[in-house]
C-alpha cells in the first residue's frame, strides 16, 4: 500500500465517519454505500444507491460529498457513481460534472 493510498483512506473514513443522508440515514449504510476503492495514486471512487431517487436534495447531498471528498488534502480525486436507480447514468454525471 502506498503512502498516498493509506493517507487518502484516513481522510475519506474521517469524512464519511457520522455524515448522514438528507434523510437521517448514515451514509455508510450498505443500502447506500456499495463500493468505495482507493487507488495507490490516491483517488477515490465511490458508488452509491440514493434511498431516494426522486428527491433533489439527495442530489444535492452527493455533489457536496464528492466537493468534500475531493478537497481532502492528500485525495487526488473523488468520482462517484450513483447505481440501482432508474436513470442512474444521468445522476452520475451531474454530480460529477
Amino acid at each position: 500500500m502506498t503512502k498516498a493510498r493509506r493517507t487518502a483512506q484516513i481522510r475519506l473514513a474521517r469524512v464519511l465517519r457520522g455524515r448522514n443522508e438528507p434523510h437521517g440515514k448514515p451514509i455508510t449504510d450498505e443500502s447506500i454505500m456499495k463500493g468505495v476503492e482507493v487507488d495507490d495514486a490516491g483517488i477515490v471512487e465511490l458508488w452509491v444507491k440514493p434511498p431516494h431517487p426522486h428527491c433533489p436534495c439527495c442530489l444535492d447531498d452527493l455533489i457536496r460529498l464528492r466537493n468534500e471528498v475531493a478537497s481532502q488534502k492528500g485525495v487526488l480525486g473523488c468520482h462517484i457513481e450513483v447505481v440501482g436507480i432508474p436513470q442512474s447514468e444521468r445522476w452520475t454525471a451531474a454530480v460529477n460534472e
